[in-house]
């Protein structure tokens, strides 16, 4: 979920001038959380998956929801099937 997480913070700021706030209330997550994402203040591991995530696109789905000012159980509800993603799942072990 981090991995995920940075990567949509990371998409919503440089590509969509999102603050740090807007990126939390989306997310459903603290400020902070969202500025150690944004500077880089994670895991190898979690630095890893999160580049996956971007190079394939999974994550954009997410940010074109939170874009379009989608309910956020939807949201979540594609954070939590991404989760699931099996590539993501063996890259995560």
């Amino acid at each position: 979920m981090p991995a995920i997480r940075a990567a949509v913070a990371e998409e919503l700021s440089n590509k969509y001038d999102y603050t740090q706030e807007e990126i939390a209330s989306a997310l459903g997550i603290v400020q902070v959380a969202v500025s150690k994402y944004l500077n880089k203040k994670y895991s190898n591991k979690i630095a890893k998956l999160k580049n996956y995530i971007k190079e394939k696109g999974l994550a954009d789905d997410i940010v074109k929801s939170i874009i379009d000012k989608q309910e956020k159980e939807k949201i979540e509800n594609k954070i939590n099937l991404l989760c699931e993603n099996k590539e993501l799942l063996s890259l995560a072990e």
